[in-house]
């Protein structure tokens, strides 16, 4: 019965690196753009568990890039959909600067 937990959790370990799907670039020393992949886990809406993930893989982002350590903003966050017919799928691009 251990093993078969084990077993289960392992898995769902997977299923977390796979959701979390990211990048991360530095227009300028006090800019950023963060693209992180919606799904059907993952939903594109701006509020609920998914949207508070994502802002804080963004927080990490700037942290490892020793970026925004006074705070940041958001300036602008669009959906790009990949086209096809699976909807729920795209990358949600955040646009912003440090305080």
């Amino acid at each position: 019965m251990r093993a078969l937990i084990l077993v289960c959790l392992v898995s769902l370990g997977g299923c977390v690196d796979r959701v979390r799907s990211e990048g991360f670039a530095a227009a300028s020393p006090a800019t950023f753009v963060y693209t992180a992949r919606s799904s059907t886990l993952m939903t594109a809406n701006d509020d609920g568990v998914a949207e508070r993930l994502r802002r804080d893989w963004l927080a990490d982002a700037l942290k490892a890039h020793n970026m925004c350590a006074n705070g940041y903003v958001v300036d602008t966050r669009r959906l790009v959909p990949y086209p096809g017919p699976r909807s729920n799928d795209g990358d949600i691009v955040y646009s912003g600067r440090c305080l």
